[in-house]
């Protein structure tokens, strides 16, 4: 789940750095900053701002005394920028220039297409989360865990999901071209795939005998009504127990999770949201529409964000049993500034805790029974263990 913020903040000492990168100016000598290190290249001394500036504007002179080819004064900018942020240790810490702060920031009016996946982000590769049923990729035989490499000519050591999706999307029949990365052939795979309409379904249902299946693909603002109306109609139809499946579910909106907590939860805390300060917001249960059914979710390595929210907290209020694999880990929330000098930076500002005050990010959720299971067992229910074994918990409980 991503929390965007827009503004014109101005961050003083990223300003500072690029202003003096741009004079290019020297000051101190190698001798100061030879105490600072030792052969390793490791800093031997505290650091203050004084000898951070310092360090900068020695390097700085060398390379543009000595270097085959020096940088320019908007790489060296851009490269201070991407360091200060790298040094706050932050996975999700990004910069983007114009260019790509334009795709991150863009509403389309024009109606686009695009090919069938859903994608998610592991540190800087994007992969494939999973493939939708009908869609081009699944014709051409794009598969879940492929990691993009190359987009028509567009060739990148590091991707973020929004430019991915940015250059995939286009006209309805027009090709895009691209090059993954398949893990379990450890070789690169082109693929040419001809765009179509892509119509998602957000919610999944099934029944066997009296136990009730309900898959939910993302959290947006409609997950909550949908959900509840499809168990209702499970209900109807004489399901005593539902198993709810949020394999693959990337997450979406943190409001969406909060409802759809709630209509298993009548009342208590459902996630809370920790910053520097502290906590600095407690989300609550709405206390509408409260079913009080047998209930057991199915989760793997792709359930991540408002998925682990809506996970978490049904396992800390020992109201659902968690089956399948440990979740992906992403339970923290970014903000984007835009900067004067050009594009935005992005980077984590606080992280979610379920409401018995366990982290999610980085660490995940782990299942009240663990069942392991190749991604691809997925497609058939007959090599489908995962919900082999949700569908007999649920069972026991009647």
């Amino acid at each position: 789940m991503r929390v965007f913020f827009y503004g014109l903040a101005v961050v003083f000492g990223l300003l500072f750095t690029a202003a003096v990168f741009g004079a290019g100016v020297m000051l101190g000598g190698a001798k100061d900053f030879g105490r600072m290190m030792d052969f390793s290249g490791k800093i031997t001394a505290p650091v203050g701002d004084e000898d951070f500036m310092r360090a900068v504007r020695e390097v700085d002179a060398i390379l543009a005394r000595e270097a085959l080819r020096p940088a320019s004064e908007e790489s060296k900018t851009i490269g201070a920028v991407k360091g200060l942020l790298e040094g706050t240790g932050d996975e999700y810490a990004l910069y983007f220039d114009e260019r790509h702060f334009g795709f991150f920031n863009e509403q389309s009016d024009g109606e686009f297409f695009g090919i069938g996946v859903n994608i998610g982000q592991r540190d800087s590769s994007v992969y494939v989360v999973s493939v939708i049923e009908g869609t081009p990729a699944e014709r051409v035989g794009l598969r879940a865990d492929d990691i993009f490499v190359q987009i028509d000519e567009v060739k990148r050591d590091e991707w973020t999901t929004e430019e991915v999706v940015r250059r995939v999307r286009g006209p309805e029949g027009t090709e895009v071209k691209v090059t993954v990365f398949r893990p379990s052939e450890k070789k690169n795979v082109e693929f040419t795939i001809e765009r179509a309409r892509i119509n998602i379904p957000n919610i999944e249902t099934a029944r066997e005998g009296d136990v009730g299946y309900v898959r939910l693909m993302s959290f947006n603002h409609k997950s909550a009504d949908e959900l509840r109306d499809a168990i209702k109609k499970l209900q109807s139809e004489g399901a005593k127990g539902i198993v709810l499946d949020l394999r693959d579910n990337a997450g979406g909106l943190l409001q969406s999770s909060i409802d759809v907590a709630s209509l298993f939860i009548a009342e208590g805390d459902i996630v809370s949201i920790e910053g520097r300060a502290g906590i600095e917001d407690v989300y609550t249960a709405t206390g509408r529409s409260y079913f009080d059914m047998p209930l057991v979710v199915l989760m793997n390595r792709n359930s991540a964000s408002a998925s682990e929210v809506l996970g978490g907290a049904l396992q800390d209020h020992e109201r659902a049993q968690l089956v399948g694999e440990q979740s992906f880990g992403k339970g923290s929330v970014q903000g984007v500034r835009e900067v004067s000098f050009g594009g935005a930076i992005k980077f984590t500002t606080a992280h979610y805790l379920t409401p018995d005050g366990r982290e999610i990010n980085g660490v995940g959720l782990t299942p009240d029974v663990v069942v392991e299971m190749e991604p691809e067992a997925q497609a058939d229910e007959a090599t489908d263990v995962q919900r082999k074994r949700a569908f007999e918990l649920i069972r026991e409980q009647f």
